[in-house]
């Protein structure tokens, strides 16, 4: 089961899990012309997009209101293991369409849903 803060999501593709890369570089050459190179690891902003999911619009208006409030945290339980995430303002951070179109939708309506997310504990 996925979880956002108390708001249970569907099972939903983690589409970016093994993009991240967890170690920064940065190479440069001395004045002799050898190369330095110099590592360290990075502890926070691995993305979370989660994709491939339908949730209703009373699911969607909770997802917005969190995705509303700048400056916030919320806990994410996924795939038996509970990040801290914040929402990924740097782009869209949630988007949604709706499966059927219609002119004033109801509660029970769907939407396609895609969770823009990242790691900041």
């Amino acid at each position: 089961m996925i979880t956002l803060d108390s708001i249970i999501l569907p099972d939903m593709i983690w589409s970016d899990e093994f993009t991240w890369r967890p170690v920064w570089q940065r190479t440069e050459r001395t004045l002799t012309q050898k190369l330095f190179i110099e590592t360290g690891p990075i502890h926070k902003g691995r993305p979370v997009t989660l994709t491939d999911a339908w949730v209703t619009r009373a699911t969607l208006q909770q997802l917005q209101t969190l995705a509303s409030t700048p400056g916030t945290t919320h806990t994410l339980t996924l795939q038996g293991q509970t990040y801290t995430v914040a929402w990924r303002h740097t782009e869209q951070a949630l988007t949604a369409e709706p499966i059927k179109p219609v002119t004033d939708p109801d509660d029970d309506d769907f939407y396609s849903l895609i969770l823009r997310l990242m790691v900041v504990a």
